[in-house]
């Protein structure tokens, strides 16, 4: 078999080898950054980075109201109507509009109250959450250009901004944090939006631009906006407990144990997104718009087994590597000092495999606008990581967080499995 060819003609492994690139370029910036902010800030610090990123992803998400997903869907069916892309770009414009009008009243006027919260009443870093809040719509334009590139599966295209993006923010947040220490690195974090932004415009080609019609966009046109808020509510309280979920728990790790333990949390989940990485592309770029395809229940197990056959095996060795390897990935990324989370990697990496198998079905959610089961399984997933959180952290310290994240897993795959079983059992039906 002639390798390159088949994978020329295969657009799952399209899109998992330019991101196999991708990861590794990210992997190597993290390893620059991470090192920086351990050795500048400590693990502290990197606790209350990782409370600032908790903010930042969900403004990303809020500043068109938490409609990714809808759109990379309706882009990908709409790619050859243009007519139809310009009403759903200007749908989403307008709730942009509205979400950029919200974010700033939230965080410039209450940027006291959220300082409090974020990084506690001794310390006063207020001006951030005003920065962001004239960041937000930027925030958007990056959200609606990633869904385009997802939508029209341009995995080369987004692999180039990522790149650029993720190499000059390396810059500025080794730059910033060594001058300013922990004041730097929160004010290089706020201000990556406007760097992914300037990316965006210095690589998109003119073959990608045509398909926004900017004069469209100003004709505030809302036909799309019954689907896309089908999408958007149930996403927006999502992504809101994911994050203060992810806050919360740094919290209770600093209440129960240390800071410090909470920095060492958060590497580990900083680990944790690098390597995820390598999958999460996957799932806007081929599997949703893969799925938005499907009608039957056959081509639905079909495509399932083709994802699980190719990439599992992958991500089985990957998972194995870092495993072995995890003090030597530890010293190069952080500090000895960093040494203590070598026992959160097994149930880590554990729940992070479960994660992928379930996340692949129940992908089909989404991609069906389904958007009931959704909500309830990514609700009852953070509840559960919560909860459990909270009652291993007495038995098992810092390292009852990670087993907590392992078993909401198991649970969440079972019932995903059950919410789907008639999708893998019978006869072959439309969906």
């Amino acid at each position: 078999m002639n390798i390159p060819s088949f994978i020329k003609n295969n657009l799952l492994l399209k899109v998992t080898s330019a991101n196999t690139l991708l990861v590794l370029v990210r992997m190597g910036f993290a390893l620059i950054s991470q090192k920086a902010l351990a050795i500048l800030i400590g693990a502290e610090g990197i606790a209350l980075v990782g409370n600032l990123k908790n903010v930042i992803a969900f403004f990303g998400q809020f500043s068109i109201l938490g409609t990714s997903n809808g759109l990379v869907k309706y882009i990908s069916e709409n790619r050859d109507d243009k007519k139809q892309l310009n009403n759903l770009f200007s749908t989403v414009f307008v709730f942009s509009i509205f979400a950029a009008l919200v974010s700033f009243v939230i965080l410039f006027f209450l940027s006291d109250t959220f300082n409090d919260i974020i990084f506690g009443t001794d310390k006063n870093y207020a001006y951030i959450f005003k920065i962001l809040s004239f960041i937000i719509p930027f925030m958007a334009v990056n959200a609606i250009l990633s869904s385009l590139l997802n939508g029209i599966s341009a995995y080369k295209l987004y692999s180039k901004t990522v790149l650029s993006t993720i190499i000059v923010s390396t810059f500025l947040i080794v730059l910033l944090t060594f001058n300013k220490g922990l004041k730097g690195s929160l004010l290089a974090i706020s201000v990556i939006p406007l760097i992914q932004f300037i990316s965006y415009l210095s690589f998109f080609s003119k073959r990608h631009k045509a398909y926004i019609n900017l004069k469209e966009l100003f004709s505030f046109n809302l036909s799309f906006k019954k689907q896309l808020l089908s999408y958007s509510v149930m996403s927006v309280v999502v992504i809101l407990f994911i994050n203060i979920t992810d806050i919360a728990i740094r919290n209770l790790i600093e209440n129960r144990i240390s800071m410090r333990e909470a920095g060492y949390w958060t590497a580990m989940t900083s680990i944790s997104k690098t390597y995820m990485q390598f999958l999460a592309a996957i799932f806007p770029l081929y599997i949703l718009p893969q799925y938005a395809k499907i009608n039957t229940t056959f081509d639905f197990r079909k495509e399932v087994k083709k994802i699980y056959k190719l990439l599992l095996p992958l991500i089985i060795m990957g998972m194995v590597f870092i495993y072995l390897f995890r003090d030597l990935i530890i010293k190069g990324l952080f500090t000895d000092q960093f040494l203590d989370m070598t026992s959160l990697f097994k149930w880590q990496l554990i729940g992070d495999l479960i994660k992928f198998i379930s996340i692949v079905l129940s992908y089909q959610f989404l991609a069906k606008k389904q958007m009931t089961y959704f909500v309830f399984t990514e609700i009852l997933s953070v509840l559960l990581f919560y909860c459990f959180s909270v009652y291993f952290i007495d038995i098992y310290g810092t390292e009852g967080i990670v087993i907590a994240h392992f078993v909401r897993y198991v649970l969440y795959f079972m019932v995903v499995g059950y919410i789907l079983r008639h999708s893998f059992i019978g006869e072959n039906r439309s969906l």
